[in-house]
């Protein structure tokens, strides 16, 4: 597979110097549904194949796995490329992901796909020194609720996994998924259980209304899943988010906190969904939240 390297300077948090990021286009993480799966990766350098003594046996690194938005039918893992370079400057490994569609590809596929990139991360640590214990995840909109999956379901039975994933029980990929040790999730929607029994305008990705396939709703809820043992969430939203209500991601907060879970929630003032995922308090709030998860 041929992949396309850059060079670029990436910029970090204020006050501490840029490393250079290597950037590498389309890499194959998984084939699933027919599909390659392919995702973009954003590496500090030194990279592993440096010839000074040094640079071959450099300190580990944590990583971040990023997940792209579209209402999990649209988007590219190329809309997450300005975190990919702030996150690799400040001395991650990032991984920015595309995954299956819907209509296409409808729920779990795509909870799966992320599922396949962190079992990719796991596999790939020691080509690119990452820190399996030190690995997180940013998604925005539909691809904070995917995060949000993942970091709720990490400690449950397969019985309760079940419904969602495609992926059997006796999958040699769960043995080879990482524990994630930071999420941040902006702008998430994560309760389904509450849309009106006859709505169908999920329908395209969760495969009918409620009425039609309650145990769906229920599956592709991360508030459903909230117990003592998630992973820790770190949650920006909007406070005039009008595409996905405040409340929807508040809920997850909120379930998670009386669990025990040392969950944090932030609010952009004043803006709406699609400036809140460019807007700079949110580069704030995932830089400053990595540092202290990850880097510190």
């Amino acid at each position: 597979m041929a992949v396309c390297l850059l060079t670029m300077s990436a910029c970090c948090v204020a006050g501490e110097p840029a490393v250079p990021v290597d950037i590498i286009y389309d890499v194959v993480y998984a084939t699933s549904g027919g599909e390659n799966l392919v995702a973009d990766l954003y590496v500090p350098r030194p990279v592993s194949d440096s010839s000074s003594a040094t640079d071959r046996n450099p300190k580990k690194r944590p990583a971040m796995v990023l997940v792209h938005g579209g209402a999990w039918s649209s988007g590219s893992k190329m809309v997450m490329g300005r975190y990919g370079n702030r996150l690799a400057g400040d001395g991650c490994v990032v991984m920015a992901i595309n995954y299956r569609l819907a209509p296409d590809h409808k729920f779990p596929a795509q909870v799966d796909d992320v599922r396949d990139a962190l079992v990719w991360i796991a596999q790939n640590a020691g080509r690119y020194h990452i820190d399996t214990d030190r690995i997180g995840m940013f998604g925005y909109s539909a691809g904070g609720h995917l995060c949000c999956m993942i970091a709720t379901l990490e400690d449950e039975d397969f019985v309760t996994v079940q419904p969602t994933t495609q992926w059997p029980s006796d999958d040699p990929r769960w043995a080879k998924m990482p524990a994630i040790a930071a999420v941040v999730a902006g702008g998430p929607p994560c309760e389904f259980r509450t849309l009106p029994p006859l709505n169908t305008g999920l329908a395209y990705f969760l495969g009918g209304s409620r009425t039609d396939v309650p145990g769906v709703y229920d599956a592709a809820s991360p508030v459903a899943f909230a117990s003592s043992g998630d992973c820790e969430i770190c949650f920006i939203h909007g406070e005039k988010d009008f595409i996905v209500p405040l409340d929807s991601s508040r809920g997850l907060y909120d379930a998670q906190v009386a669990a025990g879970v040392a969950s944090e929630f932030n609010t952009i003032d004043n803006q709406g969904h699609m400036i809140t995922f460019v807007h700079p308090k949110t580069v704030e709030i995932l830089m400053g939240y990595v540092k202290r998860k990850l880097t510190e």
